[in-house]
């Protein structure tokens, strides 16, 4: 059984070690080049689900050659999965449908760098329609209406993703967060103090001295103008 556990950690190693050398490599080529390295790169992360790795390859949208080229591959898989599932129409064995999942959420980050607001809620759509329970994709979402400067939406989104993970403090304190960004800062302490509240303890959030959320607290009132309250 060791050796079976030492054989596996090895050929774990090793595939990692050849991404990180291809990602390496992305960095310094060009043209074709690059494009081939960069269909190496992400075709086995994107069957394995690594939602990591459009944000691994954002260096690269300061090019806008590569990010060119970037486009242009993403959108010949997704074409290829819309007819037969396939990566590639030369591929024999189709794809899991999560493959077309993280599909649209590449391309949906990918437009979101790139600034193009509505192709990324194009895409982001696409990916909710097909997996509607996968809370990433609700705060991805949120964070394109706030590139776009609707604060408001951008919380709502939030919660949304906050209400398919109740046991997640993570989100819990994100979707506060944009609560008090959006300048609601009622419903921001709401949400946060409902942890503390769940866990029997006698006090509220502030008493927690949560570092954070006193700043976005004061912030939030400030914009509201109820400046005695900010200073608090």
């Amino acid at each position: 059984m060791f050796r079976a556990v030492a054989d596996f950690f090895l050929r774990a190693q090793i595939q990692a070690t050849k991404i990180m050398s291809l990602y390496v490599e992305l960095s310094y080529l060009h043209g074709d080049d690059f494009s081939e390295f960069l269909r190496r790169y992400i075709r086995p992360l994107l069957i394995k689900g690594v939602p990591s790795v459009i944000q691994e390859i954002k260096e690269f949208y300061n090019q806008p050659a590569k990010v060119a080229q970037i486009e242009k591959q993403l959108l010949a898989y997704l074409e290829s999965m819309d007819k037969e599932m396939t990566l590639s129409p030369e591929d024999d064995e189709e794809q899991d449908p999560t493959v077309y999942l993280w599909l649209n959420y590449f391309l949906a980050q990918h437009f979101k760098f790139k600034g193009d607001v509505k192709s990324a809620l194009k895409y982001v759509d696409a990916a909710i329609a097909h997996t509607p329970t996968l809370l990433e994709l609700y705060t991805l979402k949120g964070k394109i209406f706030s590139m776009a400067g609707d604060r408001k939406q951008c919380s709502v989104l939030h919660e949304e993703a906050r209400n398919l993970d109740t046991a997640d403090r993570a989100i819990n304190a994100i979707s506060a967060m944009q609560m008090l960004k959006a300048g609601d800062f009622e419903a921001g302490l709401k949400t946060m103090n409902i942890f503390v509240s769940d866990c029997g303890y006698d006090v509220n959030v502030h008493d927690n001295q949560t570092v954070w959320f006193e700043l976005q607290s004061g912030n939030s009132l400030y914009n509201n103008q109820r400046y005695r309250e900010a200073l608090k």
